[in-house]
């Protein structure tokens, strides 16, 4: 037995040395490969963080540095130092993870005061570790003007914007509105960053033709896969007028006042694997919304949705997986797209309790599935399923359950074929909340709102290019030539005199800026000037419609 014994622990000596060498055969290998290079491996905490802040236009590039370009860069005011390194998931001192170079770089690329960001660290063989952080400034004071042109509807704004005002990182939005449902005037703040715990803020307030919009929120958000906890607490109060249609022609409108309110608190689970990330969040929600008639006899609303309310705890679930790679044009021009290739899967579920018997004792929830899926270096899938709604006494109700399909082929140089599918299932959908199809929806050769219904199907094919040139140093192009085929039927509050199948065809630009900021965070806005034909449909659809519309992609 005392031989037995002895042998076992010389075993154990054998493997917890092999399992020491091969740890250390990695350090070994760098310190021959800095010895022969008279140097030493670099410190494995970061030493050094390096900010390199570049300005709108390259004044050592001959055609961009001219009197005008130079004029503007000497007006703009630089993203100050500590916002950018505020964005970083480490600081100097901390111990060196690859992996936080790469998830601080897409945050940084998210920002809408950003054209361009880069975080790499120095070759290993050096005396210190030093973290080179380079951004590209936008343009972002600018006048605040939008126009719409989709399904016969014309929507306008103008205002003025700053997204990085004074540098800070802040954005500061007064507009003025103007479109089918309302008009009015709104201001909005919104910080990505307020610099303590990486927390956000975003306060608006909305005067309007129908009512008012009042919200605000402080978040503190899971940024990316290496933060460990989130909270927040929002709060957001509405009045208006809302409407229903049939075929694009407004038939019913109604009162709606709403109130919510949302608190929450989550954190990462720390497992062995860095590509595996599991999350649990805890809330509470309250919803209330009611709803009135408009107009004076026998001009009243035809239909009035019912008052609702709903207060409940909820739990959700996150699971991610780390596997993100660079890809170009896929849905943006020339920029750096950050596509994961590993699952990642939401649900949540809550349990309400109300005032109103209908809806007290409901099960609520919501979840998503998302996956993107390379069948080639030149082919590649992105799937997406969501559902949410309600469950009470045996059945759903207000119930949505969504999958879509996007398929990118890069059939020739800077050429891109592509298939769009959504298709989506209603089940007992409030009154005021149909399934809608129409020009600003997808359907480009009708009029917005042109069918409602609790069934959906639509199908989006494109011939893309992406051109290679930047115009006058200000924007990319790219163009298009698509063909649309939809439909919405069903149940609907309001009876539908168009439930058939439509189709359309049509060609279009695509503009992207490249010298000023973007309207929301992580998206690039691209200009869509879109001809469509519509081949079915009655005789009162004009035979081409026109859509000018920004959009988040391609």
């Amino acid at each position: 037995m005392q031989h037995l014994f002895i042998n076992k622990l010389k075993l154990y000596v054998l493997v917890f040395s092999f399992i020491a060498k091969a740890a250390n055969a990695e350090d070994l290998t760098i310190q021959n490969e800095c010895a022969e290079k008279g140097s030493v491996p670099r410190p494995d905490r970061f030493d050094h963080i390096s900010v390199n802040i570049q300005p709108i236009f390259d004044e050592d590039n001959p055609k961009e540095n001219t009197w005008l370009f130079r004029l503007v860069n000497d007006l703009h005011i630089n993203t100050r130092e500590k916002v950018i390194k505020d964005d970083l998931l480490f600081k100097e001192g901390d111990i060196y993870n690859e992996k936080l170079l790469e998830q601080s770089e897409r945050i940084l690329r998210k920002r809408r005061y950003l054209n361009y960001a880069a975080v790499t660290s120095l070759e290993k063989c050096q005396l210190t570790n030093q973290v080179n952080v380079d951004v590209r400034e936008v343009w972002t004071l600018v006048p605040a003007v939008n126009f719409s042109h989709a399904g016969g509807n014309s929507n306008y704004s103008f205002g003025l914007r700053d997204s990085n005002f004074l540098g800070l990182g802040k954005t500061l939005n007064f507009k003025h509105t103007n479109s089918i449902e309302r008009t009015g005037d709104s201001f909005q703040y919104y910080d990505p960053n307020t610099g303590k715990l990486n927390s956000t803020i975003n306060l608006q307030y909305e005067k309007n033709s129908d009512g008012i919009v009042k919200s605000a929120a402080i978040i503190r958000p899971f940024q990316e896969l290496e933060t460990e906890w989130t909270s927040g607490i929002s709060y957001s109060e509405y009045t208006q007028e809302s409407t229903l249609y049939n075929a694009g022609k407004e038939v019913n409108r109604y009162a709606h006042a709403g109130l919510n309110e949302s608190i929450f608190y989550g954190f990462k689970i720390n497992t062995e694997s860095n590509e595996l990330t599991h999350r649990f969040i805890f809330g509470y929600d309250r919803l209330k919304e009611n709803f009135l008639s408009v107009g004076e006899p026998p001009n009243t609303s035809i239909l009035v949705p019912d008052n609702r309310e709903f207060n409940y705890p909820w739990i959700e679930y996150q699971q991610i997986t780390d596997n993100y790679v660079k890809a170009y044009n896929i849905q943006q021009i020339n920029r750096v797209e950050d596509i994961n290739f590993g699952d990642s899967f939401r649900f949540r579920l809550g349990y309400s309790s109300s005032p109103i018997d209908t809806f007290d004792g409901s099960y609520v929830f919501e979840g998503d599935y998302e996956k993107a899926i390379s069948l080639s270096k030149k082919q590649l899938i992105i799937t997406n399923v969501n559902a949410l709604g309600y469950y009470n006494t045996g059945e759903f109700y207000n119930t949505r359950i969504q999958a879509n399909i996007a398929y990118h082929w890069q059939n020739f140089d800077r050429g891109q074929f592509y298939i769009g599918l959504n298709s989506t299932r209603g089940f007992h959908l409030f009154n005021n909340l149909p399934l809608e199809i129409g020009g600003d929806t997808g359907l480009r050769g009708y009029p917005s709102r042109y069918q409602a219904g609790d069934h959906l199907r639509l199908i989006t094919i494109e011939q893309r290019y992406f051109g290679e040139r930047e115009w006058f140093s200000l924007f990319h192009m790219g163009a298009a030539v698509f063909y649309d085929e939809g439909r919405v039927w069903g149940e609907s509050a309001i009876p539908q005199s168009q439930t058939s199948v439509l189709r359309d065809v049509g060609i279009g630009l695509r503009i992207s800026g490249t010298r000023t900021g973007n309207r929301e965070e992580g998206a690039h806005n691209i200009l869509h000037l879109d001809i469509a034909y519509p081949l079915d449909g009655g005789a009162d659809i004009s035979k081409f419609q026109w859509i000018v519309k920004v959009k988040k992609g391609f």
